[in-house]
């Protein structure tokens, strides 16, 4: 059958979770074939929420405990929008099983429901460290024992800080570990981060980034603790392999898990996660996955900007708009925004900057500032004239053409110092009036300058006009002041 024969059939597409990679799915592929009748959208979530922003539940669970009070998820979508668009979405809607035979999926009431392309986008679920007494007897957490992964768990963990306003142990200090910590911290909670490696955030910083970064922890009220593991809990101690946590809060951060069982008990080819290839399809032509249960190239990436570059390649070719999409897999940035806190890394570090693997190495040009007491700290790798890694504590200036010059694999300016103090003339490239129309400024959503000119000029004239049209901004609001900057350019052109 042709391209265009498949473009004309009618399908029914089920995606199966209801996060940020699956909304954004739904809402590409719709925008994709606008006819229900050519396109039948299903999904199918395990949660009773509709799709809401996961990035936002550190700051929600803490501004509600600091209120006394539940604060609502942040929904991706208004009210009334998924059926305005005809888009069938069924919360608290579990999946049990799917049948490859018949091609459907059997819902864990018995229900099943018919595909011609099935979606996985069951995301990924907490690791729970192997602490004694971290489980209750019936199999569940502990009491005082959180993790921070849906709706469910923000909410009790808001409840139980209404109730039990003492101190706090984080187990992990990865990314997501420390936005819970420095915004519990904010909210007036006494918090301790608990760490298995040297230094936080050991996957993405060197050694002299980790020790800056616990130092601005310090100043934020965040006191951690390295090269220690957690190895029991008794409801008032977080006992570790030296020393203890007195506590009566627990929040596990230690990682997590891709959900592949369905794929595995389907009998589909699984790694680490499920595993698809170019055109995110799993070993079975009629299922593809994306976001965080799926393992491209070897990468489960657990990070948004890659599960909604995923959506929209998906999207493009389940819809016909172009049947040709690839994935090809995406840069490494990760960004730690918190109240007094700016961390972010790019691609990766060669290694200790005094060690044989970075200094040593003729091929990696290694540029360092550390400025410990003013929690500032930057590192640039350079290889062959780009940049191969960064690593940015405290260093909000160069930030933006870092990025750009990183993502785009575009020449660094010689003098590297320079960009790291955000100097006019080595950041000319960031501001709104010079910086390319293709350079992007919204990295979770892949909004370009060239994206926003356009929307202002479709006459979305300031940044929540901006947000809605072009999605800018609602990821981790980490472009907010690069958006705000170029309203502010446009507003001046007129």
């Amino acid at each position: 059958m042709s391209a265009a024969a498949v473009r004309r059939a009618p399908r029914r597409v089920v995606i199966v979770g209801a996060g940020m990679a699956a909304a954004r799915l739904a809402e590409e592929l719709r925008a994709g074939e606008p006819d229900p009748a050519r396109l039948s959208i299903t999904v199918l979530g395990a949660e009773a929420e509709e799709p809401y922003n996961r990035i936002m539940l550190s700051h929600a669970a803490a501004v509600s405990g600091a209120a006394g009070g539940a604060t609502p998820v942040a929904r991706l979508k208004p009210a009334g929008w998924w059926e305005r668009h005809d888009i069938t979405l069924r919360t608290s809607t579990p999946v049990a099983a799917i049948d490859r035979v018949t091609c459907e999926v059997e819902l864990a009431g018995g229900e099943r429901v018919g595909y011609d392309h099935l979606v996985l986008a069951t995301g990924a679920a907490p690791r729970i460290p192997p602490v004694d007494g971290i489980r209750s007897p019936g199999g569940g957490l502990a009491p005082g024992v959180f993790t921070l992964r849906d709706a469910a768990g923000q909410i009790a963990l808001t409840a139980h800080l209404a109730a039990h306003p003492g101190p706090v142990a984080i187990v992990g200090a990865g990314f997501i570990g420390l936005e819970v910590a420095c915004a519990l911290a904010a909210a007036g909670h006494d918090v301790v981060v608990v760490h298995p490696r040297a230094w936080p955030m050991n996957g993405c910083l060197d050694a002299g980034a980790g020790a800056v970064l616990v130092r601005s922890l310090a100043a934020l009220g965040v006191r951690t603790v390295t090269d220690a593991r957690a190895t029991s809990w008794d409801g008032a101690t977080l006992g570790l392999d030296d020393g203890e946590v007195r506590c009566r809060t627990v929040v596990l951060t230690a990682g997590s898990a891709p959900r592949a069982d369905l794929a595995r008990d389907a009998g589909l080819e699984v790694g680490h996660g499920v595993i698809v290839d170019d055109e995110l399809t799993t070993s079975d032509p009629a299922i593809s996955a994306i976001g965080d249960c799926a393992q491209h190239r070897g990468v489960v990436s657990g990070l948004v900007a890659p599960a909604w570059d995923q959506a929209v390649v998906l999207a493009a070719r389940l819809s016909g708009t172009d049947p040709g999409a690839r994935y090809s897999g995406g840069t490494r940035v990760t960004r730690l925004k918190a109240h007094g806190l700016d961390v972010i890394a790019l691609g990766e570090l060669a290694g200790d900057v005094y060690g044989s693997a970075g200094g040593d190495d003729e091929a990696v040009e290694v540029t360092t500032l550390c400025e410990p007491a003013r929690g500032r700290y930057a590192r640039v790798d350079v290889v062959a004239g780009h940049v191969a890694g960064a690593a940015l504590i405290g260093h909000p200036e160069p930030i933006g053409i870092l990025t750009q010059l990183y993502e785009n694999a575009l020449p660094v300016p010689d003098d590297v110092v320079s960009v790291i103090l955000g100097r006019a003339e080595a950041v000319a490239a960031q501001t709104p009036s010079t910086m390319p129309a293709a350079a992007v400024v919204c990295r979770c959503n892949g909004v370009s300058k060239g994206d926003l000119v356009a929307a202002w000029t479709d006459g979305a004239r300031d940044r929540d006009a901006l947000a809605e049209s072009t999605r800018a901004g609602t990821g981790c609001g980490g472009c907010s002041a690069a958006v705000d900057g170029i309203c502010g350019w446009l507003a001046a052109a007129g």
